[in-house]
């Protein structure tokens, strides 16, 4: 069976964009499946240079150029299971034809009000690429009042994921070193989580 293509897109700097598509993609590996990470930010290629930091994620990520993107991707469907696809924060040329080749667009959003605003512009760009969505509540802090109103929000709409990932320093940590969270802090909060947002991406293709 063909790759499924899972595209990231936030046009908020900061949202956890490029954090959620290295540990997703480990989660997903981690169940068992091939995946690839495509980074197709040129400026600044993040998920890529994650990657290139240990010999645990380097073989996972390649650079893709916007220009060659559909190609590239196509090319890669029969080797692996899921294609996981990092944008850059803006939503030029390279975003639109990430979600143009998405069978999902995934869009984190951090609790703050950029970031609510990114989340609908977004979800139009999905729309007018005819793409699936789903939300997904990230950097999420217990007990604060910004995070309880972006889970309410998010959990009103009905296009959210179930789980939400947690705010941690085990994240920031594990890309120091080049490494997916489960991997660097096994059976973490952090990790938990991650684990629970790869099992809910494979049973909505399911």
């Amino acid at each position: 069976m063909p790759a499924k293509t899972i595209t990231l897109l936030q046009q908020k700097g900061g949202s956890g964009k490029t954090t959620t598509s290295v540990n997703l993609a480990g989660g997903l590996s981690e169940l068992g499946y091939k995946v690839v990470i495509a980074d197709m930010d040129k400026d600044k290629p993040d998920a890529w240079s994650w990657a290139m930091k240990s010999d645990k994620l380097k073989d996972m990520a390649i650079q893709v150029n916007e220009k060659q993107a559909r190609e590239v991707i196509t090319g890669l469907k029969d080797q692996y299971d899921y294609i996981i696809v990092d944008t850059p924060p803006n939503f030029q040329t390279a975003a639109l034809k990430a979600a143009l080749l998405a069978d999902l667009v995934v869009i984190p959003t951090a609790p703050s009000g950029m970031d609510l605003s990114g989340l609908m512009e977004a979800k139009e760009l999905a729309l007018t690429a005819g793409r699936p969505y789903r939300l997904l509540a990230n950097r999420i802090a217990k007990n604060t009042v910004m995070s309880r109103s972006l889970l309410d929000v998010l959990r009103d709409g009905g296009d959210a994921f179930e789980i939400a990932i947690p705010q941690s320093v085990k994240f920031v940590e594990a890309e120091s070193e080049g490494l997916y969270i489960g991997e660097y802090a096994p059976q973490c909060p952090a990790h938990h989580h991650t684990q629970a947002l790869a099992k809910e991406i494979v049973a909505f293709f399911q």
